[in-house]
Order: C-alpha cells, then structure tokens, then sequence
C-alpha cells in the first residue's frame, strides 16, 4: 500500500522522493513493470529495481545461466521470472548458487513454446529464495 505525505503541499514517496502529479497517478494505478528480454547470452545478469518488485519475460534463444544483482539492503524485494521456450525448445536455465530453493532449483521446462514462471525473493539482509510458481 502506497504512503504520500502532503502536508508541505508537496507529495512525498515512502522513500523520500519528491513526485509530481503525474508520478503520484501513476504510483496509485500502475502495475509491475515488466521487462521483456529475449536471451541470446550463455549468461545474463536480472537487476532488482531501486523499490519493490520487477517481472522480466524472457524469450529464449539459448541455454543461459541466471545472475541477480542491484539488491537493496533493508527492502524486501520480489522478482517474478516468465521463461518462454523458443518454437524448436531445448533452451536449459541454470541460476547463480546464491539462491536458495525449497527443495531444489526448478525445473525449467524445455519442450518447444512451453512456459514456467519463478518467483526470487531477496530478504533485505543477505539472502535470495526462490520457488517455482508455474511450469
């Protein structure tokens, strides 16, 4: 739930920044931002954002391993991961040791157009977890 403080006439995010009238409309009524990627890299690097969560779509071309970066201390932070096979599939998905799943690292389906959706949770201190939502 968003927070403004508007007792100086001015509105402030629950960081501190300074939003216009714009930015407080879109604050109330936008979604998650989600970034669409296609994946032709052995490895990529995902970046948390400055504030609460991101999702990223990625079409894959070919096997990559999975980096996650630009965490911010003191915030629980959530990312959400679409992996979508290409038409001729077999496009393997290995993730940096850093994350720690309930029991083991997902499955990423490999047939041909199929789709699996994970979830990364970084915890504030240290620490990603991850789970499997889809796939």
């Amino acid at each position: 739930m968003s927070r403004f403080d508007m007792t100086q006439g001015l509105a402030k995010g629950s960081l501190g920044q300074e939003m216009t009238g714009g930015q407080i409309v879109d604050r109330l009524s936008a979604g998650i931002l989600v970034e669409n990627r296609i994946v032709n890299d052995p490895s990529i690097t995902l970046m948390f954002p400055k504030a609460g969560e991101i999702s990223y779509r990625l079409l894959l071309q070919k096997a990559c391993r999975i980096s996650l970066g630009q965490e911010q201390k003191g915030q629980l932070q959530r990312m959400t991961i679409i992996f979508q096979q290409p038409y001729e599939g077999n496009c393997e998905v290995e993730f940096d040791a850093s994350v720690k799943w309930q029991n083991r690292q997902p499955f990423i389906d490999t047939r041909a157009g199929s789709v699996t959706l994970v979830e990364i949770l970084f915890d504030g201190m240290s620490q990603f977890y991850g789970k499997l939502i889809y796939g």
